[in-house]
């Protein structure tokens, strides 16, 4: 009896010590899965964003133009500018595709696919992220800026393989999700001063001039006056994104420590998409991409 007490004694540390390791181990796998829902869910709400802003800058210049100088100098300029605008929105639509592709590869690894084809496409990605698009208007991320990131991986809550796939894309990883939020900024400074000068005009036409001048107003003015009173939805979902990609880079260096729940970003972004929805239902002009 005393022997078997004995050995019990000696096998209960061990079993303790697996069980722990074991606990520990599955942590990963689960913060990567929800890294790779989440990240996907963050880079395809970012896009809709672009796109939905985008749609709107052009309703709203289409509507501007009728009422600057009708000359080819003013149709060219505002012709080459929502040119500009669109193609440096499909330039950031392809780094956000290559930031959900690499946020799928990472799960895969931290669920045990340790495969050449795996590791090959995670140091591809890695080497995409590395090569930041030229955005006009926009500084590159500084280096300092996100420097000092890699020392919150977590060594002892990660498997050898994901640990030192961290370390290698902790800051390339951290400079794309800061390069998204600086994009969102310019963003909004960019289509408040144009926005600004297309409901100066707007109000002066639909809403002043058919006030003053002592006529029956119908439905059309007081729909006109009920938009200019009210805040333009696309400011406000740029903001909300912008605030949605600061916490996806909290996110990230959650995932670093190897701890944190997705739960609430997760809920962030369906709460974005959904008011999405609703300004693209307020807006017949635009269209909700996919």
């Amino acid at each position: 009896m005393l022997q078997l007490n004995s050995r019990f004694a000696l096998c209960a540390p061990l079993c303790a010590m697996l069980l722990l390791s074991a606990a520990c181990a599955s942590k990963t796998p689960l913060q990567a899965e929800g890294l790779a829902n989440t990240g996907k869910q963050y880079t395809g709400t970012l896009k809709k964003v672009n796109s939905f802003a985008l749609e709107h800058s052009l309703e709203f210049t289409a509507d501007l133009l009728p009422n600057l100088p009708r000359d080819n100098t003013t149709l060219q300029q505002q012709t080459q500018a929502m040119q500009q605008r669109a193609a440096l929105l499909q330039t950031t639509s392809d780094y956000l595709d290559t930031q959900a592709l690499y946020f799928a590869e990472l799960s895969a690894l931290a669920k045990g696919d340790t495969s050449t084809g795996t590791t090959q496409a995670l140091k591809k990605l890695v080497e995409a992220l590395n090569k930041v698009p030229d955005i006009s208007g926009i500084p590159r991320v500084a280096k300092d800026a996100v420097a000092g990131v890699a020392g919150h991986v977590a060594a002892f809550r990660h498997s050898a393989q994901v640990r030192e796939e961290l370390l290698r894309s902790a800051e390339p990883v951290a400079q794309a999700l800061l390069l998204n939020q600086q994009i969102l900024e310019e963003q909004i400074k960019w289509i408040t001063q144009r926005e600004a000068l297309a409901r100066q005009v707007e109000y002066r036409e639909k809403v002043l001039k058919p006030f003053v001048d002592d006529k029956k107003l119908g439905e059309t003015w007081k729909n006109a006056w009920i938009k200019h009173v009210k805040q333009a939805p696309t400011i406000e979902l740029l903001e909300q994104a912008k605030a949605a990609s600061i916490e996806m880079q909290q996110a990230w260096v959650n995932v670093l420590r190897g701890e944190g729940s997705f739960a609430h970003l997760q809920g962030v972004f369906d709460q974005l998409n959904s008011n999405i929805q609703a300004a693209n239902n307020r807006e017949p002009g635009t269209h909700d991409t996919k």
